[in-house]
């Protein structure tokens, strides 16, 4: 029983999981106008809506990967064989009916857009993984299930269960947010070169090559870091300026910036190895801390902006 439970916390993926409550989140206090705004039963029900989503997603990625990750992943891969894949499609098909039902409730108490989405991204996150589209396989396309499911969807939802009205400092900081991960997202692209090629699946570190997929991550990080912080100040401009909410907002945009930065540095360092896909392999690890120290600042920066003093 416990090697079932130590297999599953495998293909959940929790080193990366640990990253993906700030997106919701992100979406949520940068709608809110005051701490009220939280005191909403729904965004219990929408939290764990999202948590199954994010599940299943790496799960059915697990799953339709095992051939793929017996390659280099091999935990990932031995995980599946420990659970049987038997098992894992009852664990799919249970998630898939909690996604639709929580969508359906969503719906049904008039967050329509919410609920749709989640239904939406759930197929998204099918189409990806699963044959016979399989996106990820299918060059230049195979980023945009990540960036519509993974980037977009929660902060927008997250967004609308707040308010049915982006700002345009919200706006930015949704293009922003998008370039941010999709930059530190390529990495992940670059370390299966090779396994991803020997079945057929590519990316754009196979499209674009490895060399210019690491320059595009670090302009798209660049940019989608600038846009971030744009829109942090944006609406530190229009808050109530109170003594503490103003200096620790700020203070969080700073340790944002200098994370964004160091985000950037160690890219560019990769960027300049020789062996360009051993040095992937080698920096992958480092992807999770990218996820968290750029989001979690950003989030605790737009929630001290809602402080009353």
């Amino acid at each position: 029983m416990m090697s079932k439970i130590k297999d599953f916390i495998t293909i959940s993926r929790l080193r990366i999981l640990m990253a993906t409550p700030a997106q919701p989140l992100l979406g949520i206090v940068f709608a809110a106008n005051s701490l009220l705004d939280f005191i909403n039963i729904y965004l219990v029900h929408f939290m764990i809506l999202y948590f199954i989503s994010i599940l299943f997603a790496v799960h059915i990625n697990c799953y339709c990967d095992r051939d793929l990750d017996i390659k280099y992943k091999k935990h990932l891969a031995n995980a599946v064989d420990g659970l049987g894949k038997p098992l894992i499609r009852k664990i799919l098909v249970v998630e898939t009916c909690l996604i639709f039902i929580f969508s359906i409730y969503l719906i049904w108490v008039g967050y329509f857009i919410v609920g749709l989405n989640s239904i939406i991204g759930w197929g998204i996150s099918t189409s990806y993984s699963a044959l016979p589209l399989r996106i990820k396989k299918r060059g230049f396309l195979s980023a945009f299930p990540i960036i519509i499911g993974l980037f977009m969807f929660p902060f927008i939802n997250g967004w609308l269960m707040i308010s049915n009205y982006i700002t345009l400092f919200g706006i930015l900081f949704l293009i922003g947010y998008i370039l941010l991960n999709q930059g530190m997202n390529l990495i992940n692209t670059a370390e299966d070169y090779d396994e991803d090629l020997s079945l057929g699946v590519k990316t754009w570190a196979h499209v674009f090559g490895l060399k210019r997929t690491f320059n595009i991550s670090i302009v798209f990080i660049s940019t989608g870091g600038a846009c971030c912080i744009i829109g942090l100040l944006m609406k530190l401009l229009i808050i109530d300026l109170f003594l503490y909410n103003t200096a620790l907002s700020a203070s969080f945009i700073v340790l944002s910036v200098y994370f964004i930065l160091k985000t950037i540095n160690d890219i560019y360092f990769v960027s300049r190895q020789e062996d360009l896909k051993k040095a992937a392999k080698e920096n992958s690890y480092k992807m999770p801390l990218w996820f968290a120290s750029t989001r979690y600042p950003m989030l605790i920066a737009a929630f001290c902006m809602l402080l009353p003093f």
